[in-house]
């Protein structure tokens, strides 16, 4: 430590010595200046030091001399404080005794004080409860009724809060009816209930002022929730607290009339016209909810109620009365129709299905938010059984019923929409079968569970499983009954209807599959099943396989990550799993949504389609396109669509292969030359091609533009292969029927095929006729050269064969192509040519 203090003062030494002599080593004078400053200050030092020795011996002297008296006086407290403590002690062994008495007298005068504090709270009670007798005035009955709250409120000794809440329970009875009484007496002269259309005279100022200040009252009188044991409901279907005072006195007059319109054997009380009692709870609503949101509300807001909405708890009282009536219909319907009083049963029950929705719908609008009373008589176990029964029947007789008709076949729309671009191609059959799926999508859209949605889901599945055995089935019919008349004249046919229906409907699920609604329905579905799976621990249960296909998206693979760090966690609720099915459903509606493409590439869409944003153009997939919650529905209609395609396919090229024979028998190898502009298509290939694209033009008319297309690409390779076969490889060609054929070829066939309409680089729609063309084309020597280097298998000349562009053909049968032109034809065998002749 001390050697590096001294090299420390020795930095600093050298550092100011440094700063002070500057760097000029010849400045004598600053260091002879330096030296007189140093001396000086040293003789300083000495000086003081010498005058500080003479004066130690008197100074240290003193210094003992006040310690030592110091020393005496602390003595001198010790003694004085051990006796202080002697004579403490002593005095507080002869006063312990009185100590003790006193603590005694003071625990039972405490204990005193707090019996007569107890028995004045019940004397402050009952003087309070004799002034309320003595007072006639309703205001300041009003404000000790509200002492006496909050002295219930204050006690918590279980006799005196009980004796406490019996009195405000007395009083607030009393004032209850007496308030009540004056009340109604105003509401007469308010003439309330209101009467909807009615020209209602201005209210007198006095009268509103009374109303006011007995709406404040009733307010203030409520008896509070800690009084209340739990607070009751007004009903059976109704998810709120019991309303407010005020509003139990307006909903009375209202609950009269309804019992008396709507109960017993009154004629508007007819069980099978629901829609009588739903409309008027809606009038009754939309009549008085301003009057109360403008008069009531905010007398309660000035009161600073903020937990009471004065127009929900109006609204959800006449709710309550309409859910609890049709409740009792709903169960009427099964005693009456057992007894023959309704004929139909199920259509009674379906009619006050749609009366009971469209109310629902109607409220929401009205009153802003959704209310679940009227939906929870639906949704319980027998009705909702019988609702979804119900729902299936209607929608399988009515599948029957349009295909059973003609008119299933035809377009959507047609005259006039066809000259702006409408979807000619949308049958009717698969336009009715959308709006089915849609109407029972929008009849469970609004219930609040999400299981329950998931059961319509289930029957929305099974109808358009069904929906597919119906097209299978009729498109079996319609392959058997084609006779060479079909498709030669425009209009609509039974096996293109089909192929439109599946491939609209598999369109529509594809897209409907990435909309939030079905995102939510298929990732409930998901996260229920790792519910279920925390609920059975035990491994006894296993959860159903999902239908979704087994490459995962990535969002899948989120989703499993989430469940894997929440292994720990304990089971989730049901609210939680429905929670996050709707955070997973938004973050990938918003994913798709940031790389959508632009939907004004496509053209805009005129028609009157029950759905027509549905019918915007999909990219075509080959059938593997995640299904979403519709599982393999839209594969299965893609198979549909192919195997219809198939047919049409093997109709054409049948006939096109039975007109075929004589334009092979043509004698190829000995065609005269004719100049090229002076050339024409064989006869013999007009009737079969211009037979088949008659009927490619009609079909092309009546299917759907990506499916015409399909259509045609597929039969092009079939006629491809087909005069390949038939007629190239299996015939000698000399020059003239090299030009003849590449002319039919060039000029005829592959124009009937192509794709004009396409803006991309069009592929080839007859590859092998096209490449044999090239090699009947060849010159002569390339020719021999490429013959010679294919019998020897060279690299090189497949390398210069796909240079040419034949790919399509086989090395072999680009041999045999070569070796049956005339003119390369072995001149030492020159009989494999003259037998032609």
């Amino acid at each position: 430590m001390k050697s590096n203090l001294r090299d420390e003062v020795k930095k600093d030494i050298l550092q100011d010595l440094n700063l002070r002599l500057g760097g000029d080593i010849n400045n004598l004078e600053a260091a002879h200046d330096l030296e007189n400053e140093l001396a000086s200050q040293r003789d300083r030092l000495e000086r003081s030091l010498n005058a500080a020795n003479d004066e130690v011996p008197t100074k240290l002297s003193a210094a003992i001399t006040k310690a030592e008296l110091n020393s005496q006086q602390i003595e001198n407290l010790k003694t004085k404080s051990e006796d202080f403590k002697k004579r403490a002690n002593d005095f507080l062994s002869r006063t312990q005794p009185l100590l003790s008495e006193l603590d005694k007298r003071f625990t039972a005068i405490d204990k005193l004080e707090k019996v007569l504090e107890y028995f004045k709270s019940y004397a402050k009670i009952q003087d309070l409860s004799q002034q309320m007798k003595n007072c006639k005035d309703d205001e300041q009955l009003v404000l000790m009724y509200s002492e006496m709250k909050k002295m219930c409120l204050q006690y918590k000794n279980s006799h005196q809060a009980t004796y406490a809440k019996d009195y405000t329970h007395y009083w607030h009875n009393i004032l209850k009816e007496n308030l009540i009484k004056h009340y109604e007496e105003v509401l007469k002269l308010l003439k309330w209930p209101f009467t909807s259309g009615a020209e209602n005279s201005p209210i007198a100022k006095d009268v509103m002022n009374k109303f006011n200040n007995l709406t404040k009252n009733l307010f203030l009188i409520q008896e509070p929730e800690e009084i209340l044991a739990n607070a009751a409901v007004t009903g059976d279907y109704s998810d709120v607290h019991e309303p407010c005072l005020p509003i139990k006195v307006l909903l009375k007059p209202l609950k009269k009339r309804f019992t008396f319109h709507f109960t017993g054997n009154r004629q508007t009380a007819r069980i099978d016209r629901p829609e009588w009692f739903l409309t008027q709870t809606l009038t009754w609503i939309k009549d008085h909810q301003t009057f109360i949101k403008n008069n009531i509300q905010p007398i309660a807001d000035k009161l600073e109620l903020r937990n009471i909405n004065t127009v929900d708890e109006f609204t959800e009282g006449l709710v309550a009365l309409a859910a609890e009536r049709l409740h009792t219909v709903l169960g009427l319907y099964h005693t009456q129709g057992s007894k023959g009083d309704i004929i139909d049963v199920e259509a009674a029950f379906a009619h006050a299905v749609d009366e009971t929705l469209g109310f629902h719908k109607e409220l929401s609008e009205i009153t802003g938010y959704e209310s679940n009373s009227v939906l929870s008589v639906l949704t319980k176990a027998e009705t909702f059984v019988q609702w979804l029964a119900v729902e299936k029947k209607y929608a399988l007789s009515k599948m029957d019923e349009m295909l059973d008709t003609e008119q299933w076949i035809e377009p959507v729309v047609a005259g006039v929409g066809a000259a702006i671009g409408s979807l000619l191609w949308v049958p009717r059959g698969s336009d009715w079968f959308i709006s089915l799926l849609k109407t029972i999508e929008d009849r469970y859209v609004t219930l609040p569970q999400p299981g329950h949605r998931i059961q319509f889901l289930e029957l929305q599945l099974e109808l358009i499983e069904e929906w597919r055995i119906r097209l299978t089935q009729i498109m079996s019919a319609t392959a058997d009954s084609l006779t060479p008349d079909c498709f030669l004249v425009a209009g609509p046919h039974p096996l293109t209807a089909i192929i439109n229906t599946a491939q609209h409907t598999r369109s529509v699920l594809l897209q409907w599959a990435h909309s939030l609604h079905y995102l939510q329905l298929y990732y409930y579905r998901r996260q229920f099943q790792q519910f279920t799976q925390q609920q059975h621990a035990s491994g006894e249960i296993e959860s159903e396989s999902s239908t979704s296909s087994e490459e995962e998206e990535e969002t899948d693979e989120e989703f499993y990550k989430e469940e894997n760090e929440n292994d720990a966690e304990s089971s989730l609720c049901l609210e939680e799993v429905e929670a996050r099915a709707k955070s997973l459903a938004l973050k990938e509606v918003t994913k798709r949504n940031s790389i959508i493409i632009d939907a004004s590439q496509y053209e805009t869409m005129t028609t009157v389609i029950a759905n027509p944003a549905v019918a915007d153009p999909l990219p075509e997939g080959g059938g593997d396109e995640d299904g979403g919650v519709f599982g393999d529905a839209p594969a299965l209609l893609h198979h549909l669509r192919q195997a219809g395609l198939a047919v049409l396919v093997q109709f054409l090229l049948l006939e096109f292969r039975d007109h075929l024979h004589e334009y092979k028998s043509q004698k190829w190898h000995a065609m005269l030359l004719v100049e090229e502009r002076a050339l024409c298509m064989s006869s013999t290939l007009g009737r079969p091609l211009s037979s088949m694209c008659t009927r490619l033009v009609t079909l092309s008319e009546s299917l759907a533009p990506a499916i015409a297309q399909l259509l045609k690409a597929e039969l092009a390779l079939q006629v491809d292969s087909c005069i390949f076969r038939e007629v190239v490889l299996n015939n000698w060609f000399n020059t003239g029927g090299t030009l003849q054929f590449t002319h039919d070829v060039t000029r005829n066939i592959l124009p009937a095929f192509a794709r004009f309409e396409n803006k991309m680089p069009e592929t080839n729609p007859v590859p092998r006729l096209t490449e044999s063309c090239t090699l009947l084309n060849l010159d002569y020597d390339d020719a021999r050269r490429i013959r010679t280097g294919l019998n020897k298998n060279d690299p090189e000349t497949l390398a210069a064969l796909a240079t040419l562009g034949v790919v399509t053909i086989t090395p072999v049968e680009a041999l045999q192509i070569l070796n049956q032109r005339t003119d390369l034809a072995d001149a030492s065998s020159p009989t494999s040519v003259m037998e032609l002749f």
